[in-house]
């Protein structure tokens, strides 16, 4: 489980890389959306995209 601040890390990587647009709580569990709007929950996208994987993505880009 994350602590609130690496959520909050996770938030910010993932919006630089432009993987998301926004989020939001729809009834005690967090979504984020893409471009495209399409709504993801987020246990399902830090599955995929845990914190390591976002801070070695935006050193890549670097």
């Amino acid at each position: 489980m994350l602590t609130p601040s690496e959520v909050s890390q996770c938030l910010n990587l993932a919006r630089a890389l432009d993987l998301i647009t926004s989020s939001r709580t729809i009834g005690g569990v967090m979504y984020v959306y893409n471009a495209a709007g399409q709504a993801k929950a987020w246990e399902n996208f830090v599955a995929e995209y845990p914190l390591e994987r976002l801070q070695a993505m935006v050193k890549n880009q670097r």
